[in-house]
């Protein structure tokens, strides 16, 4: 009678966790900076020539063909929706003969042909626009035409095969974010570049909110609480500190080190404050570089995705991300790369690399692990294998091997936002680690001290053998008063020298 409850309660178990663990898996992909003169002398950098490898040379842009060989491992991994962080284009296009409707035109087709699984649409992509995807580069001019036409082209480019569909483009086309509906979630995406220090026109203090954007996303987070959603942010740029800069020339002024103008860092962080509780992740690119952002400011986890592009020494990646398919949840990513024979590779997840149990989601515990990365060995070597795109290379960091100060600066920026207080956490990580090694070189001086004095004293206690005629040494002795006494009594010459000669073999 028991047996077919018995078996009942497992298969209801089983269900259970089934359910609980079901997850959806995405591409997470961005910085492609394709350059279709690759290979001539039209193309940027150094690869000049046809013998140039196609998989990735550093300071190099993406070649046509690592292009579409990391779009084939894309669909070779049929996830169900792609996340495209921005910057299609190469660096310095302008001036480089090439149009925009043609490297739009060209990736939009690659993008549209790569396969996914369909539970999420037949077209399951959006896309963020980076600061080289404007020209010249980081220039977008509020109410200009001629920045409004450069938009309308690659906007245009994206829906004619379909990426955008009309209603999203025509949102788009007007400052470059838009929203894409699904059924359970709602991917925000944002044009970060209007928030930065760098972009060009630089614009008046009195401007409060570039192009509306801020009352655009407060807009689409009301809409997406209101209807029982999640939201996804997506942009280029993002928030915190050009770690970068701050590596190659220490901390310097705040428009140098740092991504964003704080008036807009804090009304965006104030927003994602306020709407954490639907908020699931911030996805940004433009580093080249893997990182998690934990800042306590707005509450939400952010993370920055490696490139394709290989210019800044990192290998060629991606990452597959798995959130939960009940509230879309991140649970965890892992980096997929290629390496110079053209094949790509499965590589480190970052709760392995973390050491955590909990899902990326859990911040609490996110955040201590990130903290325990400045002392952790093991734990930060894994990371840089992430941070590197794939495999440790020391040629990722401006300055050479990442010293300690490096590691914190990388550590810190992860964990706060305000240019201030990443100083302040450097500085506290650097005193720590000196302190440690006060403690250590202590303690290793009174080992040597310890050590001397003993050393010592059996010197003294040998030649006093030697004088009293003395030849063995046992424990017994030290608990005869008789032979400490001996001692001290000096012996006939002949004596000495004999125990002198008796005690030299011994030693």
């Amino acid at each position: 009678m028991w047996k077919p409850l018995l078996r009942s309660a497992a298969f209801l178990a089983v269900i259970s966790a089934a359910v609980v663990s079901a997850s959806v898996q995405v591409t997470l992909i961005s910085d492609i900076h394709l350059d279709p003169n690759y290979g001539t002398p039209a193309a940027y950098s150094s690869c000049t020539t046809p013998e140039s490898s196609v998989w990735g040379v550093a300071g190099c842009e993406a070649s046509p063909q690592l292009t579409q060989r990391s779009l084939d491992d894309v669909s070779e991994q049929n996830t169900s929706f792609i996340f495209h962080g921005g910057d299609w284009q190469r660096h310095r296009f302008y001036g480089s003969g090439l149009s925009a409707t043609s490297i739009f035109g060209d990736l939009s087709e690659r993008f549209r042909n790569v396969t996914v699984d369909g539970s999420l649409g037949e077209v399951a992509f959006c896309t963020a626009l980076g600061n080289n995807d404007v020209v010249p580069n980081y220039f977008f001019a509020l109410d200009s035409s001629m920045s409004e036409q450069e938009l309308f082209q690659r906007v245009q480019a994206m829906e004619t095969v379909g990426l955008l569909t009309s209603s999203e483009a025509g949102v788009m086309a007007k400052c470059g974010y838009y929203t894409h509906e699904m059924a359970t979630v709602n991917v925000i995406v944002l044009h970060t570049l209007l928030w930065t220090f760098r972009l060009r026109p630089e614009l008046s203090d009195s401007i409060s909110d570039p192009c509306n954007q801020f009352a655009f996303l407060e807009s689409e987070l009301q809409k997406v609480r209101s209807s029982g959603k999640r939201a996804i942010i997506l942009g280029h740029i993002p928030p915190g500190l050009n770690t970068f800069n701050v590596l190659r020339g220490g901390f310097n002024t705040l428009e140098r080190d740092i991504f964003w103008k704080p008036e807009y860092q804090r009304s965006y962080d104030a927003i994602i404050y306020a709407y954490r509780d639907v908020v699931t992740v911030q996805i940004y690119g433009h580093t080249h570089r893997f990182t998690l952002q934990v800042f306590p400011e707005n509450g939400v986890l952010s993370l920055i995705m490696p490139a394709i592009s290989p210019i800044y020494n990192n290998n060629p990646s991606y990452l597959l991300a798995n959130f939960s398919e009940r509230d879309w949840s991140l649970q965890d990513v892992q980096i997929r790369y290629v390496t110079q024979d053209g094949m790509f590779h499965a590589g480190m997840s970052a709760k392995r690399a973390l050491k955590i149990s909990a899902d990326l989601s859990s911040l609490p515990q996110l955040r201590a692990s990130i903290k325990a990365l400045a002392t952790d060995d093991e734990a930060w070597e894994n990371y840089l294998r992430m941070f590197c795109g794939g495999e440790l290379r020391n040629t990722v960091f401006p300055r050479g091997p990442c010293d300690a100060r490096c590691r914190y600066v990388v550590v810190c920026s992860m964990l706060e936002s305000n240019h201030s207080h990443i100083q302040r956490c450097v500085a506290d990580f650097l005193a720590t680690s000196s302190d440690d090694s006060t403690h250590m070189s202590s303690g290793a001086m009174a080992l040597i001290i310890i050590c001397s004095i003993i050393g010592l004293d059996m010197s003294v206690m040998l030649v006093l053998m030697a004088r009293s005629g003395q030849t063995t040494l046992a424990c017994s002795n030290f608990q005869s008063t008789k032979w400490w006494r001996s001692l001290l009594e000096k012996q006939s010459k002949s004596s000495v020298a004999t125990g002198a000669t008796e005690l030299h073999a011994v030693m």
